[in-house]
């Protein structure tokens, strides 16, 4: 298959997930849990299929499966977190196991991109500290506790801003366009995550806030996979 074929297909399959998003967000205002599990993991496929799209005109694979299958572990995430909501007598287990398919994600991420870019520490524990800093700050000021939670929901956004600082780092020593798609799909899911503990864990239940968290998130999803492309 052509380059042209890839990059078109990978157009739909993102104009798809936006739209699937959107659908999701209905359902979601609309209390209908059942159509949301359907529509997020529809649209978190669509990602994941983009990065495969992408991996067909990668010429470096083992740089490839790793990101396609980080991308993998978002959709299982997506589908674990949105399980809460239909098994509610569960709920906490599946959070904590969407979660651990996130961290899973990221841990690969990570992977990927000291395999491509070398020893990014220099630079990543920088930027780490100043993405962790910001959400420490960004959580005080919304309150946000996780109650006997805490520890792992703090060890998580470090996780996350790791990963977002470690795709930065890359992207200082690999100036190219695919680590800078990756380091703005990093700091995308940065955002998102601090926005979702702020609207989870905190009082501020406003439902801007749910589109601020999936716009954030799919954005960086999407940034990440359409990154293997120019890899």
């Amino acid at each position: 298959m052509s380059d042209t074929y890839l990059t078109f297909a990978a157009l739909v399959m993102t104009l798809a997930c936006l739209s699937l998003m959107g659908r999701f967000m209905q359902a979601t205002r609309s209390g209908d849990y059942a159509r949301c599990i359907w529509y997020k993991g529809a649209a978190s496929l669509c990602f994941v299929l983009v990065g495969l799209l992408g991996m067909l005109r990668l010429g470096d694979p083992d740089y490839g499966w790793k990101m396609a299958l980080g991308l993998f572990m978002g959709f299982c995430g997506d589908e674990l977190l949105a399980m809460r909501f239909i098994r509610e007598e569960k709920h906490d287990q599946y959070f904590s196991l969407g979660a651990m398919a996130f961290s899973l994600g990221h841990l690969l991420f990570i992977w990927a991109a000291f395999q491509r870019a070398g020893n990014v520490l220099a630079w990543g524990l920088g930027i780490f500290a100043l993405l962790l800093l910001c959400s420490g700050i960004y959580a005080k000021r919304k309150e946000s506790h996780a109650g006997d939670m805490q520890p792992k929901a703090v060890a998580y956004i470090a996780l996350v801003c790791f990963m977002g600082a470690t795709a930065c780092a890359a992207a200082i020593a690999r100036t190219d366009i695919s680590s800078q798609l990756f380091a703005l799909g990093g700091l995308g899911f940065v955002v998102s995550d601090n926005i979702l503990c702020a609207h989870y864990f905190g009082k501020d239940r406003r439902f801007l806030l749910n589109w601020l968290i999936h716009i954030s998130y799919y954005g960086a999803q999407l940034l990440i996979a359409w990154s293997i492309f120019f890899a």
